[in-house]
């Protein structure tokens, strides 16, 4: 999985936490998975009760950090990656389903067998030179989502070499995971983040939606726009974290699958509301990849999706529903070029 969060998606604390009903206690927690914090907040009446249903929840986004973290030795996917094969659990093979399903949808913007390709760019980032061009065709001849082979449980990967990574896409699904968890407890108001991946579940705290403010892309201090959800996830891919600069440029950690290389320039921070996590997470990735135009294009197409791209010369994609969803304008910073 991923070690640092992909973004600063931040939760406005100051309108969560004030409007409650007085029969419900605002209850909120925190713990480490998937290399980063996740904090659950519930409205809930009985703490004790509540504690016990969010310790639930945080069990099952522990279960998918161990199935599918590509850092332990012990996950299902990095027994794949060693053995080219593997018969999977329930959960493993559905978010290799689901990873297939953004591919093709993306034309292969968002690819889970990118793991040679970012194991050669760590090591560029780590020597601090780049990767020979005869390594990068090597590993990048490795990438193709098509080589992966799912038989029911069993999923193998046809050529020797080729590795999965699902840090684009399993935190994402293990926050949908925990919110069927508090879903199944009782629990109708909670938000569930992990580390900018955010589920937004029932009415927030004054009986209407939950307000998430996204991180400005060079302003630490600054939001790009605050977000009004309700029964909606958000997620959010920039190029402001994880980046890393070799020869004087500047380099994402998002690597297009079809170049080999790292994103550069534009865009600067991809925006993806959808009516479930695992989608936005997924989607987030695949129109950074993409770009503005051909990622907006994609969102649009989609049913119930909706996005924000703002690109490095300071202009703003917005598709056409966001309007419903924007509180106040975006940044100054950046203009709106479509809508």
């Amino acid at each position: 999985m991923r070690h640092n969060i992909k973004l600063r998606v931040l939760l406005l604390l100051g309108l969560v936490f004030i409007g409650s009903c007085a029969s419900e206690k605002t209850l909120k927690f925190t713990e480490f998975h998937m290399g980063t914090f996740v904090e659950i907040t519930i409205m809930y009446p009985d703490k004790k009760v509540g504690g016990e249903l969010v310790q639930q929840a945080f069990n099952m986004v522990g279960r998918i950090d161990s199935l599918m973290n590509v850092y332990s030795e012990k996950s299902e996917v990095s027994i794949l990656n060693r053995q080219g094969r593997i018969n999977a659990s329930r959960e493993t093979a559905e978010v290799i389903l689901r990873s297939i399903e953004f591919s093709r949808l993306s034309a292969g913007a968002f690819d889970v067998t990118i793991r040679p390709l970012a194991n050669l760019w760590r090591m560029a980032k780590q020597n601090k030179k780049l990767p020979e061009k005869a390594d990068l065709e090597r590993a990048r001849r490795l990438v193709n989502y098509h080589d992966i082979v799912i038989n029911q449980a069993e999923i193998s990967l046809k050529r020797k070499g080729m590795q999965v990574d699902l840090g684009g896409i399993a935190k994402g699904y293990a926050i949908d995971k925990a919110i069927d968890v508090l879903r199944k407890g009782g629990i109708k108001r909670a938000l569930v983040n992990g580390g900018g991946d955010i589920y937004a579940l029932g009415k927030g705290p004054r009986r209407g939606k939950w307000r998430i403010g996204i991180q400005h892309p060079r302003r630490d201090d600054s939001f790009l726009a605050i977000l009004s959800l309700r029964d909606r996830a958000v997620a959010t891919s920039g190029d402001y974290q994880r980046y890393f600069t070799l020869e004087g440029k500047r380099y994402s950690h998002i690597i297009n699958p079809k170049t080999g290389r790292p994103v550069q320039d534009i865009p600067m921070s991809v925006t993806v509301i959808a009516p479930d996590c695992t989608t936005a997470d997924a989607l987030a990735t695949a129109v950074f990849v993409l770009g503005p135009e051909r990622g907006l294009k994609l969102i649009e197409d989609m049913q119930d999706v909706e996005g924000l791209v703002v690109s490095a010369d300071g202009k703003a994609y917005v598709s056409s529903g966001m309007k419903d969803i924007l509180v106040g304008e975006i940044h100054r910073d950046f203009r709106i070029v479509s809508r």
